[in-house]
């Protein structure tokens, strides 16, 4: 891509250290002849793509949630997104506040470099008309409402029955929302280069349905059967929709939805390390083997 010449930083909305952040860096760029805008909190998604569609980059300050709702937002315009972290993971805010002056002297040097991933689309379907549409970054959740029962699905993937599912609810997730609510119910992790996504259950009945990995252009489709229960979907864990009993909702990747600036160094393994998906339990190798002339009991 071509050496960056206009920035839109977007902060945490009503975070006063990320708003003075943003003017002190608004003044460093303007200094070496790089325009700025700022923006506080990402807003309704049109306002939001206009001023994105001048900008060679987007700089969120915040956290890893101020991060998906930007790009969520942004889905599919490839703008790309660079995230300051002013909050605790920073698994895709993954600048650390007192780096940022290096790291944007970095950018400014070279032309930009950019890793594309896959982000998902869906819409929701009542009585045959298409009520809502959107897109996530990290998973769209169906789970059950206040009281304590299972819900029932009937799940389809590209117009072919796969099953009915009863469970506490359903994560569709793409490889960059593996690392969210989708591992902790023993979802895979997936390397987010990765064109494919995710169908994980909740605690599904009998555990008769195993995580599934679907390609980026399978279409997934997930409806409510007639029950006596809440039903909602949420999308990236920031945003709601109350579903009602026959209500469809439709799934499918949309292929290098989304964009964010590379910074080189560690790759994808370094970073689950780093953030505490995985730990290093090391072996030595006489602790792997039997002792001589008996049969090791060690795991």
């Amino acid at each position: 891509m071509h050496p960056i010449r206009s920035v839109l930083i977007v902060t945490k909305p009503g975070h006063p250290t990320a708003l003075d952040l943003a003017q002190d860096i608004g003044v460093w760029l303007t200094r070496r002849s790089v325009s700025c805008r700022i923006l506080e909190g990402p807003g309704e998604a049109l306002p939001l793509r206009q001023l994105a569609a001048d900008a060679g980059l987007v700089l969120v300050l915040g956290g890893d949630g101020t991060m998906l709702g930007v790009a969520r937002r942004l889905a599919g315009t490839g703008v790309p997104l660079l995230g300051i972290n002013l909050g605790r993971v920073g698994f895709l805010a993954e600048v650390p506040a007192g780096e940022w002056a290096a790291t944007l002297e970095r950018l400014l040097a070279a032309p930009l470099r950019v890793e594309r991933r896959l982000a998902l689309r869906f819409g929701v379907e009542r009585g045959g008309v298409e009520i809502f549409q959107g897109d996530a970054v990290n998973d769209v959740v169906i789970n059950r409402g206040a009281l304590a029962r299972v819900i029932t699905l009937d799940i389809d993937v590209d117009g072919e029955r796969l099953a009915g599912l009863r469970a506490d609810g359903l994560i569709i997730s793409t490889p960059t929302g593996a690392t969210g609510y989708a591992v902790s119910a023993r979802g895979p992790l997936m390397d987010p280069a990765l064109d494919a996504f995710t169908v994980t259950p909740i605690c599904p009945f009998l555990g008769n349905f195993p995580p599934l990995v679907l390609g980026g252009g399978s279409v997934c489709s997930v409806r409510i059967r007639e029950q006596g229960t809440e039903v909602h979907a949420t999308i990236d864990g920031q945003e709601g929709i109350a579903l009602r009993s026959g209500d469809r909702i439709t799934l499918t990747g949309l292929r290098d939805g989304l964009c964010f600036a590379t910074l080189g160094g560690g790759g994808y393994c370094a970073r689950l390390r780093a953030c505490g998906f995985v730990r290093d339990h090391a072996c030595t190798l006489p602790d792997m083997l039997p002792d001589e002339g008996g049969t090791s009991t060690d795991v």
